[in-house]
């Protein structure tokens, strides 16, 4: 029992005795650190890619993941892009506009169109001293002769504006309405500190740092240290770390920004052709696939008719073709094109009147002789000259949409009747509600006693091109013409039987409906095919003799 009691007593005091060294190890271990509270973060977010498509749609995602993160206490948009898509700069926007964190941007070289669309959804907004900043407008790809082409038989739509979408005019509007958009959303975005009229906005010029600052489209000229230290002390940071978003999220960086953007790319991006991008960056190569022209007969249907000049690589856009012949028909006249220098002189010999629409190869000595031969026996010549008609071009086996600035050549030919065509004119206003306030119509208000102004008691022409003249005849519209500046150009005019119009595009459907354009185009076809005299054409000259007649 003894034995018993001892051993009971010798284990109690072996477990007391390892206690007792348990406890006095567990005391001298050192106390674990109370956990440290996490640096806040300020994120650099580069947006410097045309805006829209995969880099957008991966850069909104990210965003939306950084909204979630209590580590992150503000972030600064380093901007150096040209814009881009309507629909990705929209989407880039309301995501900055939505998001629960602190941002300030900085413009590191361009912040043009969609690109400052974007910045204004920031608190602040800096630029670097040899920023560019502005751009404030829209681009929209539309070729006019797309709405000449009917829709197949063999496609059945439910509405009159499936096909389409919806009309030309209705289009135009449309641009009208996302300009105002954007403009409302710079607005908003600098509400109380915009300096200038917003008609000055408006223009959709590109801005300077320094100009920028002054017209309160950007707080301060720094750059992105500046704009991190000043995020700081306004949320009180004084310990933070400053992390590319790339760096806090594991992405890939985006690739360096191409400046020459293919058009191509961009309407491959966008269902709809409309853009807040700055046109500058733009490598315009509109491809088409539909034939040059509409074919025309190259010789007499044995009734009166009218010749149309396609012997010098002339631009004509299909829609002016069609309201031509349309004019000539009802008056029991035909359109016979000319295909070559020859044809157009053994033409000229029968023909009441010439039309010639934007050549790209000069007249030669002999086709000269041959008109300014015709226009003295009193076949009269309609010249027109429009730098901003685009129509379809065959360059390297491939058709191209392109305007006639592109290719217009100086032709001797309205030299002869003291005439010189200049460059598109522009009414240069802002922030038109309507397309027909844009900056790019012009409203005539004719006067005086001239013949093709009878009836006619405003023009609504799309950008006409200016001639220089001091033909008798003359009419003139108070405008701007880029290189030139404002003054009163001339748009017409008249010098015996030699006539000078300085638009294309205001012939053609759509565009002839507006104002009294129709009117005036009319008048001119029944200038062209007035009964009169003509007197017959002699035997061929040598090059260069004009006849006089007598």
């Amino acid at each position: 029992m003894a034995e018993k009691a001892l051993a009971v007593g010798i284990a109690l005091a072996l477990a007391i005795g390892v206690a007792a060294l348990f406890a006095v190890f567990y005391i001298c271990q050192p106390k674990p650190a109370a956990p440290q509270p996490v640096k806040p973060k300020i994120v650099l977010v580069s947006v410097d890619f045309v805006i829209g498509g995969p880099e957008t749609d991966k850069l909104v995602k990210a965003l939306t993941e950084l909204s979630q993160r209590d580590d992150v206490a503000g972030i600064v948009l380093v901007i150096n892009s040209p814009g881009g898509t309507v629909s990705g700069t929209e989407t880039l926007y309301t995501t900055l506009l939505g998001l629960n964190k602190t941002k300030y941007a900085v413009i590191v070289g361009l912040g043009a169109s969609g690109a400052y669309y974007t910045a204004v959804a920031a608190e602040r907004i800096y630029a670097a001293p040899s920023s560019w900043v502005g751009s404030i407008g829209v681009v929209a790809v539309i070729w006019p002769d797309l709405y000449l082409y009917d829709a197949a038989d063999y496609i059945y739509t439910t509405g009159p504006l499936k096909y389409y979408g919806e009309d030309l005019h209705g289009y135009y509007d449309d641009v009208e309405k996302i300009r105002q958009n954007f403009v409302e959303a710079v607005l908003r975005g600098r509400a109380g500190r915009i300096k200038a009229d917003p008609a000055v906005l408006e223009t959709a010029g590109l801005f300077t740092a320094e100009e920028a600052l002054k017209l309160g489209l950007v707080d301060k000229i720094g750059g992105v240290l500046d704009a991190a230290r000043d995020m700081a002390e306004e949320l009180g940071l004084r310990n933070y770390s400053l992390v590319y978003l790339g760096d806090l999220m594991n992405m890939t960086a985006a690739a360096a920004s191409a400046w020459r953007v293919p058009l191509s790319q961009l309407l491959n991006a966008s269902p709809i052709p409309i853009f807040y991008i700055y046109p500058g960056v733009l490598q315009i190569d509109v491809r088409a696939g539909v034939p040059r022209n509409v074919t025309l007969p190259t010789s007499p249907l044995g009734k009166p008719y009218v010749v149309l000049d396609m012997s010098h690589g002339n631009m004509v856009p299909r829609g002016f073709i069609e309201v031509l012949r349309a004019e000539l028909a009802v008056r029991g006249f035909a359109l016979v094109a000319a295909a070559s220098e020859n044809q157009l002189t053994s033409l000229l010999a029968n023909a009441t009147g010439l039309v010639v629409v934007n050549p790209t190869a000069p007249f030669s000595r002999d086709a000269l002789a041959a008109v300014l031969n015709a226009t003295a026996r009193g076949v009269r010549t309609a010249y027109f000259y429009d730098m901003r008609a685009s129509a379809v071009v065959i360059s390297g086996g491939a058709a191209y949409v392109a305007p006639y600035s592109a290719y217009a050549v100086f032709d001797p030919l309205p030299m002869y009747f003291n005439m010189s065509g200049l460059r598109a004119v522009y009414n240069f206003t802002a922030g038109g509600r309507t397309y027909l306030q844009n900056w790019q119509f012009v409203y005539v208000e004719p006067s005086g006693n001239w013949t093709l102004l009878s009836g006619v008691r405003r023009l609504v022409l799309f950008s006409p091109s200016a001639v220089a003249t001091n033909a008798p005849h003359r009419l003139t519209v108070r405008g701007y013409v880029f290189g030139y500046g404002e003054g009163n150009y001339t748009v017409a005019a008249q010098a015996g039987n030699f006539l000078f119009v300085g638009s294309v595009r205001s012939f053609t459907p759509y565009f002839i409906t507006l104002g009294d354009n129709r009117r005036f185009f009319s008048n001119v076809v029944a200038w062209l095919t007035e009964p009169r005299q003509i007197k017959a054409a002699k035997a061929p000259h040598a090059s260069g003799v004009i006849y006089v007649g007598g």
